[in-house]
């Protein structure tokens, strides 16, 4: 059975945390995944790029710099190379001989702990060759009823729909177009990623009514968010994105700090999960 990520109609709420339980954990580790599941959510959003020698592994950025301690570009490195750096000592000396995690092993284990994934694609280069690549792997690991694959790139997560066509698409909109949900049904999106600066109510309704499941991205901050939001604007932004929980309008609701996920979604009198 798959994963349901349209579940606001259920009084429910998934707390979707962004890459992993980062606050506790390094970053898209299995740390960070393992941390997310103990903590009590059920949905995880991760990156995925492919090595040189055609391994799809899980990081965010296009160079190792930030979260290990090597130097050197994704796509430019085999997974042996990636695999000689410590990709949790950065964090924190208790993490140390962290190894990059490969894509098939979260699979594995979310499938089998039955959790469902946004995985999110940021492969730059040879795309046709990496759609081929990721279709074979959720094929043998039998997981693609547990993804949403998400994209900036349309094209690109198209690509991988094309080969394999009962996979589900998350579009990223950073924009408002004049006929907001033409332009995301026109990706074959299934569901929809907003972030509060460039969305409206009238846009959630719509996407809801079309049968869309809606993610809400909250950015991280060393402080709420949601009052940084509130300063930024000089309304109460916070009031407003507790209406949209409360009305139904949010399936998921995704930030680094899980423990503020659930105070939000408990304020909204719904169901955290």
């Amino acid at each position: 059975m798959g994963f349901n990520f349209n579940v606001s109609e259920q009084g429910i709420i998934l707390a979707n945390s962004h890459r992993g339980y980062n606050t506790k954990y390094p970053e898209n580790t299995m740390h960070a995944f393992i941390g997310a599941f103990k903590e009590g959510t059920h949905s995880i959003e991760l990156d995925i790029a492919m090595t040189k020698d055609e391994k799809i592994v899980v990081i965010h950025d296009f160079s190792i710099e930030r979260v290990s301690n090597g130097e050197g570009y994704v796509e430019q490195m085999t997974l042996a190379e990636l695999r000689q750096y410590d990709f949790g000592v950065k964090f924190s000396p208790e993490f140390k001989n962290t190894q990059i995690s490969e894509l098939r092993d979260v699979l594995n284990w979310a499938v089998e702990n039955q959790l469902g994934l946004i995985v999110e694609v940021k492969q730059r280069r040879n795309h046709q060759r990496f759609a081929e690549v990721l279709v074979s792997l959720l094929q043998e690991t039998k997981s693609v009823d547990n993804i949403l694959l998400l994209g900036f790139d349309h094209v690109l997560i198209n690509k991988v729909k094309a080969l394999l066509p009962e996979i589900k698409l998350q579009v990223v909109t950073l924009a408002r177009y004049n006929d907001q949900l033409s332009a995301v049904l026109g990706s074959n999106a299934s569901s929809v990623c907003v972030e509060y600066h460039y969305v409206g109510k009238d846009d959630l309704i719509a996407y809801k009514k079309a049968g869309l499941s809606v993610r809400l991205y909250l950015h991280e901050s060393e402080e709420p968010i949601l009052k940084v939001y509130n300063r930024k604007y000089g309304y109460d932004a916070e009031s407003e994105i507790i209406s949209w929980l409360q009305e139904g309008l949010i399936d998921m609701l995704s930030h680094d700090d899980i423990p503020y996920l659930k105070e939000l979604i408990n304020k909204a009198g719904k169901k955290s999960y």
